[in-house]
């Protein structure tokens, strides 16, 4: 019971505190930016999201102030939040791939702010959406439907077009729209080494429950590599360590600088591919355990130099072509997607 007592204290003291923080903007027009990553999710894509979705804020609401809580303050503090939170206040829920039943902690949070918040207009930027067909997914998927539905201005963005259509077959009475990762938006700056200065092949992979690739197809893969490249490094996007707001956009620019050393990535991972389109770097993809990354990959369909492979004997046929030539792209995601999507928000359109 003492535990109890000092756990909710704990708690209240905390939500005090963030009400406190933010109570003199409670009348401003301003944005509300929620369930983004804690510091103890360690994935640098999922903070990568937040430095370009901060930076797309920035960009077309000018002047507008930014109240940003993650997902665990939304669960824990939502009292204190809803304090700050006038109905002129847009909302934006944070993007990736966790709408559904595989990230109960990010959907229960979605939820929350939903529910909480019924006269506001909420923006969900774009998820891979799954739900697995399973008993608890299918009762997961009915609790969303209820809570999403009951509200009569969210807009869900798919990040891939099967997500898009989910989002309409499961949502119906939801708008829906489809738009790529935001991450896209963030410029190769300085992280683009000279050609001439890459070398090797980095293996970038998921070490979760989401990679279908084990040690032993790993190792093969390591062979048939070595057959075309003396160098061959490993990299995880999840790192060891917490990655606080303020650290977020020195990780991302450590981690693009991490990819433009290597002439080919190969990997599974969603931003992985990012990475290597913003740096420049000829890059294999290879699929996880849904769509997420075979349904990701159309998005690139124009791009020479993103691939598909769908077994590693493929990627002995793609890589010794990826090794030899420099690709370029000059496509300008902001202007095709990310811009078009804040104006028709600011006009109504959703």
């Amino acid at each position: 019971m003492m535990r109890k007592t000092f756990a909710y204290i704990k708690t209240e003291i905390i939500g005090i505190s963030i009400y406190l923080r933010y109570i003199r903007k409670k009348n401003i027009k301003k944005i509300i930016y929620t369930i983004t990553p804690p510091s103890t999710l360690k994935n640098i894509g999922d903070h990568a999201q937040a430095v370009a979705i901060l930076k797309w804020f920035k960009i077309n609401w000018q002047g507008k102030e930014v109240l940003e809580f993650d997902k665990h303050e939304v669960i824990a503090h939502i009292k204190w939040i809803k304090k700050l939170v006038t109905p002129n206040d847009l909302i934006f829920l944070h993007s990736g791939g966790n709408l559904g039943d595989r990230r109960m902690k990010s959907e229960i949070s979605r939820r929350t702010v939903i529910k909480t918040f019924p006269d506001n207009k909420i923006i969900q930027l774009p998820q891979t959406i799954f739900f697995s067909a399973t008993e608890n997914g299918e009762r997961v998927l009915r609790e969303s439907k209820e809570v999403y539905e009951s509200h009569n201005n969210l807009t869900i963005a798919g990040r891939d077009e099967f997500s898009f259509k989910l989002a309409k077959k499961y949502f119906p009475k939801v708008k829906s729209i489809a738009c790529p990762d935001f991450v896209l938006m963030v410029k190769n700056g300085k992280n683009v080494n000279n050609d001439k200065m890459r070398k090797g092949v980095l293996l970038c992979f998921r070490k979760d429950s989401e990679s279908i690739f084990n040690e032993e197809i790993i190792l093969k893969l390591e062979k048939i590599v070595s057959r075309y490249s003396k160098s061959i490094s490993h990299y995880d996007t999840k790192v060891k360590y917490k990655i606080k707001r303020k650290s977020r956009e020195k990780e991302l620019e450590k981690t693009l600088e991490i990819f433009s050393r290597y002439e080919v990535v190969i990997t599974d991972r969603y931003h992985g591919i990012i990475f290597a389109l913003i740096t420049n770097t000829p890059c294999i993809v290879m699929k996880t355990v849904d769509h997420k990354l075979t349904e990701a990959i159309k998005w690139f369909n124009k791009i020479n130099f993103v691939k598909y492979a769908d077994t590693i004997e493929q990627v002995e046929k793609i890589l010794p072509e990826m090794l030899k030539i420099s690709w370029r792209t000059d496509q300008d995601w902001d202007k095709e997607y990310f811009m078009p999507l804040a104006n028709k928000i600011k006009s109504n359109d959703l």
